[in-house]
């Protein structure tokens, strides 16, 4: 599954924030029935895009 957010109001790294996770960084997270992965494939001031992939076993 992938859900993505995007945010095209500046400052839009802003995202980030709300979400208490750095852009220039990609995290994992092992669950009990996978992997979560966060990533932002985009991130700059004028538009900023999250990504959540879960990875399921």
């Amino acid at each position: 599954m992938l859900l993505t957010l995007t945010n095209t109001q500046p400052p839009a790294t802003d995202l980030g924030f709300l979400l208490h996770k750095h852009p220039d960084r990609a995290q994992r997270y092992n669950l009990s029935f996978g992997a979560a992965h966060v990533f932002y494939p985009e991130a700059g001031e004028a538009r900023c895009t999250a990504c959540l992939l879960v990875d399921v076993d």
